[in-house]
């Protein structure tokens, strides 16, 4: 009886993969961030990613969740439940808040003080959920931006 569980199991998860085999998981890159309300112990953003599917199937999502580093530092998290669906070799952008607290701001108000003029380097990170599919298809992104420009 275990072995036939066992089984059964396997097969219920193989035939839940997140993606047929040979597809590519979806480019997720930052497209904005922009302060939506500030407090003394929570900061919030609001956060814009353009997620691009290279794949001649459209990816319907139905959640994502990510994670900001700056300088090799969380500063904050986000998660949002918006439904879109990528279209085959398209894009589109998803709407997400990104919180913080006052401790990850200062760490890197000080950090850009200490490296003035300086690019700030991100990392993008987290996972997607595929409608109707077991699991997330991971991202990540990193790139540079010098904020005195």
């Amino acid at each position: 009886m275990k072995k036939l569980f066992s089984l059964f199991l396997v097969a219920l998860l193989t035939g839940c993969t997140v993606l047929p085999p040979g597809i590519e998981n979806p480019h997720v890159t930052l497209n904005n961030l922009q302060v939506l309300d500030m407090t003394l112990l929570e900061q919030r953003y609001a956060v814009t990613l353009r997620v691009q599917n290279p794949n001649p199937v459209p990816i319907p999502i139905s959640g994502m969740n990510f994670r900001l580093d700056i300088n090799d530092t969380e500063f904050g998290r986000g998660v949002t439940h918006q439904a879109v669906t990528v279209p085959a070799y398209g894009e589109a952008l998803v709407e997400l808040n990104l919180v913080s607290n006052l401790v990850r701001l200062f760490d890197q108000v000080r950090g850009m003080e200490s490296n003035k003029g300086q690019s700030l380097h991100y990392r993008l990170s987290g996972g997607i959920s595929v409608a109707d599919r077991l699991g997330k298809l991971p991202f990540e992104y990193q790139g540079e931006f010098n904020p005195r420009r």
